[in-house]
């Protein structure tokens, strides 16, 4: 990855990996401390003023969305979403990867026919993170239901051996 993009800052945890999320750690460091960017913590929080960053970036840059969240954290609204996705699409001289936990919420709002224009969008990929068998692999079935050009999974924190994978 080039860079990072972080529209949406905070999370809360959904499975054993998240045991183990940097960005938690490092946020939790700077709790509390006026004017800081995390004074708030891990809590969820929009960040429309980082929306237009991308466009900003002239030279192509591969973009991890979202190194801070957790983007399709079901307290982010799906018109924010849109918003995020939106700019996406705009900016297509990046490459852009959302990886999530959530992969049920990024199948349903990718399902939408009012939606699959971003979908489609073949320098946007879209993954989800694996850590054990039980929590993990059932978001790499979520991801391949999910209608998009381009899909990546990562396996962190790996906190089991996964055996032989289809």
């Amino acid at each position: 990855m080039d860079t990072t993009w972080n529209p949406t800052r905070g999370c809360s945890s959904v499975s054993p990996g998240c045991d183990h999320c940097y960005a938690e750690a490092f946020a939790r460091r700077w709790r509390g401390l006026p004017g800081h960017p995390y004074e708030e913590g891990f809590d969820v929080r929009l960040v429309p003023e980082k929306l237009l960053e991308p466009l900003r970036w002239t030279r192509p840059r591969t973009v991890f969305v979202g190194s801070m969240s957790d983007l399709l954290h079901e307290k982010v609204p799906v018109s924010y979403l849109r918003e995020v996705l939106r700019i996406m699409k705009a900016a297509d001289w990046h490459r852009f990867v959302v990886l999530t936990k959530r992969a049920s919420r990024l199948k349903k709002l990718l399902s939408v026919r009012s939606r699959r224009e971003f979908a489609e969008l073949e320098h946007v990929w879209f993954g989800v993170s694996v850590e054990d068998r039980r929590h993990g692999l059932p978001r790499v079935e979520r991801l391949r239901e999910t209608p998009v050009a381009k899909r990546v999974v990562a396996f962190e924190p790996l906190l089991e051996d996964l055996g032989e994978l289809d």
